[in-house]
């Protein structure tokens, strides 16, 4: 789980809030004693923190623990759940989500990670519509961010429900052919994790499906040049960090971005070996991580444009 210093969560809420030190203590503590607080020279007692948390329209339970879940087996279980999401095997993921809640707790945490889940599955299962699976994370978010869509989140602590949160939305807004308002949600999400103390690793895996999603989000409104450096930033993060999850994702990115700029004329026609090069390493990474439905869309894809299947790489 995301992992903050109380001080940091206060003062990351209150800016993100617009609120002053003055304001937030008022009746609560000194302003010298939060200013100690913030900066980590001080910690709060367990009732100041949850005073100036509630000011702010935050819940108590945020800082001592991400999800009420000490169950090891459960937690094996939420993260098998996000593997078959990320595999697209939703009938999977929907089988292990029936599971965890018969076994997870009712906290406001609890209530968002099921929420974000049903939604997701749902949707995918074409349950519901884009418009009913954007307005269920919607009011999964608001249970954690009460005024979500009226503050900025570039410096909000994101917890994990809220970070796979903003990534839902902003794909819901995409699908919907809103491009411009999925990449503002993304760079809000990128900025906010920049700053957090999320463990070094979470924190790649998170930057690095928001980055593959915005390369995505750019390509499809004609940045191409864009969406290949941002897919590139991503490569060389999952490189750092030994990642694979959507390795392959973003070399099809590129891919699919050099023949935008070929069929454009803004490249010569000599380039369409890099794009099969870069083709060819997604799909062997996507057969490596044992990713079917990658594997498949990218021979699909070879064959529409290429006549061609991947023996043929």
């Amino acid at each position: 789980m995301g992992m903050y210093r109380l001080g940091d969560m206060i003062r990351m809420t209150r800016k993100s809030l617009s609120i002053t030190q003055e304001q937030l203590c008022d009746g609560i503590c000194s302003i010298e004693t939060l200013s100690r607080i913030e900066t980590g020279r001080q910690s709060p007692s367990r009732d100041t923190y949850e005073l100036l948390m509630e000011r702010m329209g935050r819940i108590r339970e945020r800082a001592y623990s991400m999800l009420s879940v000490s169950d090891f087996k459960v937690l094996e279980k939420m993260k098998l759940f996000e593997d078959y999401i990320k595999l697209y095997d939703y009938h999977r993921a929907e089988t292990v989500l029936n599971k965890i809640k018969k076994t997870l707790g009712n906290t406001v945490l609890d209530r968002q990670f099921l929420m974000r889940g049903e939604n997701l599955v749902n949707y995918r299962l074409n349950r519901i519509t884009v418009n009913e699976f954007l307005e269920g994370l919607q009011d999964a978010i608001r249970l954690t961010i009460p005024k979500y869509g009226e503050i900025s989140l570039a410096n909000w602590p994101l917890n994990l429900n809220e970070a796979g949160l903003l990534i839902n939305i902003s794909t819901a807004y995409a699908e919907k052919e809103d491009y411009y308002k999925a990449i503002g949600i993304l760079e809000e999400a990128s900025s906010a994790l920049k700053q957090s103390y999320m463990e070094d690793l979470q924190r790649a895996t998170i930057q690095t499906i928001i980055l593959n999603n915005l390369s995505k989000c750019h390509g499809l409104i004609g940045n191409h040049e864009k969406a290949i450096e941002i897919a590139k930033e991503g490569i060389s993060i999952s490189k750092t960090y030994k990642l694979g999850n959507v390795l392959s994702n973003m070399l099809y990115n590129i891919s699919w971005n050099l023949e935008q700029l070929i069929k454009k004329g803004l490249l010569p026609q000599d380039k369409k070996q890099d794009c099969l090069s870069y083709l060819e390493q997604a799909y062997y990474i996507a057969s490596a991580m044992q990713q079917p439905f990658i594997e498949k869309f990218i021979e699909n894809h070879l064959k529409t444009n290429y006549e061609g299947t991947v023996t043929n790489l």
